[in-house]
């Protein structure tokens, strides 16, 4: 009787470890204090998500980690960021992002957030702002994205471990273009890999008005809601 028992123990032990893979690699990450992993889908509510982000980071654990899988998940993850800022206010905390893509030639992204203790000297609304369409080239936009950082970096240059004083801006719209965006600023990490710059982005909502070039007459005047990225460089 005994032997039996022990056989089906034994395939029940092996079965518990040869399914959950994903959650033993994020129990791994949590036994040894890593970043907490959210996923974030395009249905996903971001103001939960927000909610998410500000109470591990209150929690005094390191920022989490944000998973996003398609355009519309990104720009879902994106905003959660921007909500989650304001969450954090009132406990002087801040985030900045970094993007890493799986492939660059897909929309498989992982942001990884770390906290600051103070927000950054944004641009304003302006005519230098680059802006993102759902048909821009991701690769032109961060060459753009590369060549103003490197302006910038001249024209201010910063010590090691320090923030470039004048920052860049870069807005977009839907989930098309903002996950464009995201894309271009990590194929522009890439670009300036081998000067030891790194970028990291803020992200925040303004509004902006219609455009009357490509608007009808009835909707001049309005405005729209952008997702904006405030880009700060790093020197390595």
């Amino acid at each position: 009787v005994q032997g039996p028992g022990r056989n089906v123990h034994r395939k029940s032990r092996q079965r518990n470890r040869s399914h959950p893979y994903r959650r033993t690699k994020i129990e791994e990450r949590r036994s040894t204090e890593g970043p907490k992993m959210l996923k974030v889908s395009g249905e996903s509510n971001v103001r939960s998500v927000a909610g998410g982000i500000a109470g591990v980071c209150r929690s005094g654990l390191e920022a989490p980690i944000i998973l996003a899988t398609g355009p519309a998940a990104i720009n879902q993850a994106v905003k959660a960021i921007s909500i989650a800022r304001g969450f954090l206010d009132e406990d002087h905390i801040d985030l900045r992002a970094k993007c890493e893509f799986e492939d660059i030639k897909g929309f498989k992204t992982e942001i990884k957030l770390s906290k600051a203790t103070s927000k950054p000297r944004a641009p304003k609304k302006s005519e230098d702002d680059l802006y993102v369409s759902p048909k821009s080239d991701p690769f032109k936009v961060a060459g753009a994205i590369a060549a103003r950082i490197r302006d910038s970096k001249h024209s201010s240059p910063s010590t090691a471990s320090t923030f470039s004083s004048k920052a860049v801006g870069i807005l977009a719209k839907g989930s098309a273009a903002v996950s464009i965006m995201i894309k271009s600023v990590s194929v522009a990490r890439g670009y300036l890999d081998e000067e030891n710059i790194d970028i990291l982005f803020v992200p925040t909502f303004v509004e902006k008005e219609t455009n009357s070039s490509n608007k009808v007459e009835s909707d001049v005047g309005q405005t729209s809601t952008y997702l904006k990225l405030t880009l700060l460089t790093q020197q390595l």
